[in-house]
């Protein structure tokens, strides 16, 4: 993260909190907190959840690095049963249900692609 940083880097691939590239949650925090502390004046990084991530894994990684990071979703856009425009839709619709603190579940409900997408991928 210090090379990064050093280099003028705007964001880092952290792993993530959930998804197929989850790791130990001790060591998300370690990198994210990393990313984000006062050092020597370097701007701060962006940590990069990314590798398995469905809307259903939104909210694992938002409670771990909060609402400063980037949420890499290709598979989880792009493999939406309805199409990539539906697939986006999902995902901003995980976001906004964490941000509102609202269920994915209970917030599916007057949702069509996130009830699909959790539908597909599951809880």
């Amino acid at each position: 993260s210090k090379l990064v940083r050093m280099c003028g880097g705007t964001n880092l691939h952290t792993g993530s909190y959930m998804g197929k590239m989850a790791g130990e949650t001790e060591e998300n925090d370690l990198s994210r907190d990393a990313l984000r502390k006062d050092w020597h004046g370097y701007k701060k990084v962006f940590p990069v959840a990314s590798g398995g991530i469905y809307p259903s894994k939104v909210y694992g990684n938002l409670d771990g690095y909060g609402i400063d990071c980037i949420v890499q979703a290709g598979g989880g856009v792009h493999g939406h049963p309805d199409g990539t425009t539906a697939g986006a839709r999902a995902l901003v619709q995980a976001t906004e249900a964490w941000l509102k603190h609202i269920p994915l579940q209970e917030y599916a409900k007057d949702h069509k692609e996130l009830d699909t997408a959790l539908k597909y991928w599951g809880y």
